[in-house]
């Protein structure tokens, strides 16, 4: 999903400088994740899938609410649902964590693909995936260490999320930050969301006091 008018900081299969192609963006993007605000509505899976015109799975209850046991070369973005037992004796709370790209700042996936060009990470941060560029070895998928990026038999292409590389890219945020409805999911600069996770601080020390009561 190649995007040109973002500067590349490193792309796969280069052993010299990046390229340094593109519009200049002096921030790095970033997602803050409030999980103590998730609701567990799976409305962001839906908007990727929607999004990036991916199909949706035939799914089968297994006495989880979690869509799939984890995310495929289609899907992905993923809320896992984890079943704890509280510690005072009052039954069974549910955790909820969103899985998917990190889009890390040494991304593992990039370091060990050696096709030319297949992984590309910009200026701003986002890992992205070239797959005209990709050649299905799969060693992208042994270098990551969260078990992300994921291949189509068909395509014969590994895939991942891209951070709505072609949103940001026109000043947007991510589908699945978009289609949040309790502010779990928020979407800006680094700075930006450092600030606002340390102002959420006492809020959620306040949620784990009382869920710990509960």
């Amino acid at each position: 999903m190649s995007q040109a008018t973002l500067e590349i900081r490193r792309i796969s299969g280069k052993s010299g400088p990046p390229p340094g192609e593109g519009v200049r963006r002096e921030f790095e993007v970033c997602k803050l994740i409030d999980t103590t605000t998730c609701i567990g509505c799976k409305a962001c899976e839906v908007a990727c899938l929607e999004w990036n015109g991916l199909s949706f799975h035939e799914t089968v209850f297994d006495n989880s609410y979690q869509t799939m046991p984890e995310t495929d070369w289609n899907y992905w973005n993923l809320i896992k649902f984890n079943e704890h037992e509280r510690e005072d004796g009052g039954g069974l709370q549910l955790l909820m964590r969103k899985d998917q790209c990190m889009h890390c700042a040494e991304p593992g996936c990039l370091v060990a693909c050696p096709a030319e060009g297949a992984i590309v990470q910009y200026v701003n941060g986002i890992v992205d995936f070239q797959q005209d560029h990709c050649i299905g070895c799969g060693y992208c998928m042994s270098g990551c260490p969260f078990n992300i990026p994921k291949f189509s038999p068909g395509a014969q292409k590994v895939f991942k999320c891209t951070l709505c590389v072609d949103r940001v890219t026109q000043g947007l945020e991510p589908a699945c930050i978009k289609a949040c409805p309790t502010g779990c999911l928020h979407f800006g600069t680094k700075p930006e969301m450092t600030e606002l996770a340390d102002s959420r601080r006492p809020e959620f020390t306040i949620h784990r006091a009382l869920t710990e009561r509960m």
